[in-house]
């Protein structure tokens, strides 16, 4: 039996493929996604702005970029567990990823009752995590680069689509984070919600997952593709940030997003607030914005390259013994995303600590951490993930028991060394 590749963990740490094979994690992907979670929290706990109106060190460097990675990752993941680089995409693939949907989406609106209680301004992202994956379902059979292309195409046309359609859809009834209760008694308001008026509009926030799918079909212990990803992600990060401030600060886009959004606040303050502040999107200079969340073409662009370009450092660094060894806690955390976001929130919800976000956060990332690596060395795959994972399995049996041999797709392997 061959040794297993350096960059990969022992086959009792792993996965399963989409044809239900047992598949070693990847050390760099589970670093990037551990990071990617502990960048949320962050923004989680220190908010968008100080009380000075000044943008938090959290917002400038994670907010936006963060949640973008957490669902680049999630299309990775969905790649390897639907056949990575070979993909084995049946009707047992088709029903698994649909019931991993379903139980995400499940905990997301189960969270939802305690951010509404507590008042939180998190935004989960797992109802919304869910509904991509519901949506990437037609796009598990198609080839890296279509992926890469349709995820550009959707970044750039996603934005303009949404402000288009924005006015015409319908917001929900509901205020805060979605529930069990809003499916029954709001279900057009949710929709429209996760589609076009949330945080992470799916519409657009396809892009990512895309992205993701498409990486997640390559070959993620090349050293090749780590060093593309890395520098192609920080071209078009910084192509499209400096792009965007060519447009604000000499083009004008400044002035027409502070005189239709902001110009209640008196120019010499607002400029901060315009630069950083989440754009409601009621003119077309919205399009422009560089602010995280504000899912304008620039943002979307830039927060792309920036998750491709982590994942790419991660992937690298992770080649070297003790870089991997140091980067470990956080691999662990990344195996386990569904329970320590989770976690995170419903301590949140308690409201602990509330007024001292720097212990909360240490606390909060601390004891992710420590959890992840005792659970890991213990029992292995994160307790959420467990659920979820058996529910994927046990609906791809039953599909796969009605499954004519004939209806199974071939298994080709696609080019996995050039995305």
């Amino acid at each position: 039996m061959p040794a297993p590749h350096p960059l990969t963990q022992t086959p009792s740490q792993a996965h399963r493929d989409g044809a239900g094979r047992s598949a070693p994690r990847i050390a760099g992907v589970d670093a990037a996604r551990g990071l990617a979670l502990i960048g949320m929290f962050s923004v989680h706990v220190y908010g968008a702005f100080a009380a000075d109106g000044s943008p938090t060190p959290a917002w400038m460097f994670a907010g936006g970029r963060s949640a973008a990675t957490f669902a680049l990752m999630a299309g990775v993941g969905l790649a390897f567990t639907t056949g990575g680089r070979r993909p084995a995409v049946g009707r047992g693939a088709y029903v698994a990823v649909a019931t991993r949907a379903l139980l995400i989406g499940l905990a997301g609106l189960l969270l939802g009752y305690a951010s509404r209680a507590a008042d939180l301004d998190v935004d989960v992202i797992l109802t919304f995590y869910a509904l991509l994956f519901l949506c990437a379902l037609p796009l598990l059979r198609l080839h890296p680069r279509t992926l890469i292309g349709l995820s550009l195409t959707l970044a750039v046309v996603g934005p303009v689509v949404l402000h288009l359609v924005r006015g015409a859809l319908p917001e929900p009834a509901f205020d805060g984070d979605p529930t069990l209760t809003d499916v029954v008694t709001d279900p057009l308001g949710l929709l429209c919600d996760l589609l076009v008026h949330g945080n992470y509009p799916v519409l657009a926030w396809t892009a990512y997952l895309c992205a993701g799918l498409a990486v997640g079909r390559l070959d993620l212990t090349s050293k090749r593709v780590a060093t593309r990803l890395l520098t192609g992600g920080l071209a078009l990060a910084a192509g499209a940030w400096l792009a965007a401030t060519v447009l604000l600060q000499w083009f004008g886009g400044l002035w027409h997003l502070w005189r239709a959004e902001f110009s209640d606040t008196p120019w010499r303050e607002a400029r901060s607030e315009v630069l950083w502040d989440t754009s409601d999107g009621s003119t077309w200079w919205s399009l422009i914005s560089r602010a995280p969340h504000s899912t304008s073409p620039f943002d979307m662009l830039q927060t792309l390259g920036s998750a491709a370009a982590l994942l790419g450092a991660a992937l690298l660094l992770t080649r070297l013994p003790l870089a991997r060894k140091a980067l470990a806690p956080l691999s662990a955390a990344g195996s386990m995303p569904l329970t320590l976001y989770c976690a995170h929130v419903l301590f949140l919800a308690t409201g602990a600590l509330s007024d001292a976000p720097d212990l909360l956060y240490a606390l909060q990332v601390a004891g992710a951490l420590l959890f992840a690596v005792v659970w890991r060395r213990a029992v292995g795959r994160g307790p959420l993930e467990t659920v979820v994972a058996a529910g994927a399995r046990h609906a791809r049996r039953a599909a796969e028991c009605h499954e004519p041999v004939t209806a199974r797709p071939p298994t080709e392997p696609v080019d996995t060394k050039n995305p």
